[in-house]
């Protein structure tokens, strides 16, 4: 009888508290994987251009996307108090992508 009861409780307390027992994760490697998507385009067109200013600006608009995708990135494991999180390493590979395309377009 307690078995029941329990389980009655706790599937209350779950439609009260609007939550799943599965939740998802705050960030995960999904949240960086974006981003680095983003800087493909501006790899490709930093090689394969002469970076007139049409082609500079296209990739200045691609890497301004990426760098507010890794902004809400931030914002979502703020919100979450970096509980649950994941996929540290594809973190780090998007700054680091972004800050070394960041220079070469500066410096190019």
């Amino acid at each position: 009888m307690t078995d029941t009861t329990d389980t009655a409780n706790t599937a209350n307390t779950t439609v009260a508290t609007g939550t799943s027992e599965k939740q998802e994760k705050a960030v995960s490697e999904g949240t960086w994987a974006i981003p680095l998507l983003l800087v493909i385009p501006v790899v490709l067109i930093r090689t394969l251009t002469d970076l007139s200013t049409f082609w500079r600006a296209a990739a200045w608009v691609a890497w301004s996307l990426g760098v507010a995708l890794v902004m809400v990135g931030w914002l979502q494991f703020f919100r979450k108090r970096g509980q649950e999180t994941s996929g540290w390493t594809t973190c780090w590979l998007a700054h680091a992508l972004l800050a070394t395309q960041a220079y070469h377009l500066i410096t190019d």
